[in-house]
């Protein structure tokens, strides 16, 4: 089984404890071969590189001013917005819609490192410019969600509306033990430190929050992650839910396109 991880949140200075803040700012634009500058990115699937990083951008016929930036799980890659039985199928839905669809490979097994965060923030300000978006969407999925949660709390991504997380892993802790070998070659020296800020990370109120999760996942448990997560939300005054879905990890009742729809036409509601 391929295990699909993103989730929940890290800060800003001067909010709660354990919120981890990265470099702030957005990031420049990178250019994109054939592409003149200030020149829009037509219908279709686009191939780039951003921030050092592989990543794709699918442009819709009828763009309706939004982007979705898509932060993928452990084991997957951009490649993941071709996976008809998971994410792919959501974001072929998006696309329909009239959103613009972003990912990369944001250093592939990252666990939130501050490297992969950095590119998803690259990631966001280029696909915004190449497409005109005026609103984007954050959609994070299991282990992708500790890079999520730093871009909303450490306000990486402008525009910003809502984020949206698929069986996420808001506690790096809760994992470990059966990830330590990849946590640890993706933190380093670091290791202990990213323990501590990312068990469990937090989120900015401010920005709406939709989590997907299941009782039955055993692999990132929903009480110590998406539950954790949108209760401490909901403490800091914020809006945010969890919808439950069914079954094990990666389980098809996850990717609610319709629920995704209607989370990011109203927020707040």
């Amino acid at each position: 089984m391929t295990l699909l991880l993103g989730g929940c949140a890290a800060g800003a200075p001067g909010s709660a404890p354990g919120v981890v803040a990265t470099a702030s700012g957005p990031a420049a634009p990178a250019p994109v071969p054939g592409t003149a500058a200030g020149e829009r990115l037509g219908p279709g699937t686009h191939s780039l590189q951003v921030a050092g990083e592989a990543a794709v951008v699918l442009v819709p016929e009828r763009p309706n001013g939004r982007l979705v930036v898509y932060a993928h799980g452990y084991g997957a890659d951009l490649g993941a917005l071709a996976d008809d039985e998971a994410f792919g199928g959501l974001a072929r839905g998006l696309v329909a819609a009239g959103y613009a669809v972003a990912a990369s490979d944001a250093g592939g097994d990252a666990w939130g490192s501050a490297a992969s965060v950095d590119a998803h923030a690259a990631l966001a300000a280029t696909a915004r410019e190449l497409t005109g978006a005026g609103e984007v969407f954050l959609v994070a999925e299991s282990m992708g969600g500790l890079a999520g949660a730093q871009l909303v709390t450490g306000r990486r991504i402008a525009g910003l509306r809502a984020y949206a997380g698929i069986a996420p892993l808001c506690d790096l802790g809760s994992v470990y033990g059966a990830f330590a070998g990849s946590v640890e070659a993706a933190h380093g020296a670091d290791v202990d430190a990213a323990l501590a800020r990312l068990s469990p990370v937090r989120l900015d109120a401010d920005v709406p929050v939709r989590l997907w999760a299941s009782d039955e996942d055993t692999v990132v448990a929903r009480d110590r992650n998406a539950d954790a997560c949108a209760g401490q939300v909901l403490a800091d005054g914020g809006t945010a839910r969890v919808v439950a879905a069914r079954g094990q990890h990666g389980d098809p009742s996850h990717y609610d396109l319709d629920g995704v729809l209607a989370f990011f036409a109203d927020p707040a509601g």
